[in-house]
């Protein structure tokens, strides 16, 4: 399975994060305009309507895909990542998880 995923750094650890449709107990990252990434525990679907059908048109919820203990990715592919627009495809075989770089 081949998907893209997208890096944010929050508090310098990166995440790769998913469009995928954000359920009670995910954890996910809200952005405004892309900008000011935060951590968010979506405990329950008061806060998942609250990032997903906000009022303010630049909020965006991505699912966080692979957390900081899982991204393994060295600080060269993170820079490069960041000076482009931070999209990566990865391919998922048998739980392994290759980056197309």
């Amino acid at each position: 399975m081949i998907k893209k995923v997208k890096l944010f750094m929050v508090d310098d650890q990166p995440y790769l994060v998913s469009l995928d449709k954000i359920e009670v107990g995910d954890k996910a990252i809200v952005t405004v305009g892309g900008q000011y990434p935060s951590l968010v525990e979506c405990e329950n679907e008061q806060i998942i309507n609250l990032i997903t059908e906000s009022k303010l048109t630049l909020t965006q919820a991505f699912k966080i895909f692979l957390g900081p203990d899982k991204v393994k990715l060295d600080k060269k592919q993170i820079e490069v990542l960041q000076e482009g627009d931070g999209v990566v495809e990865v391919e998922i075989e048998n739980g392994e998880i290759k980056y197309n770089l």
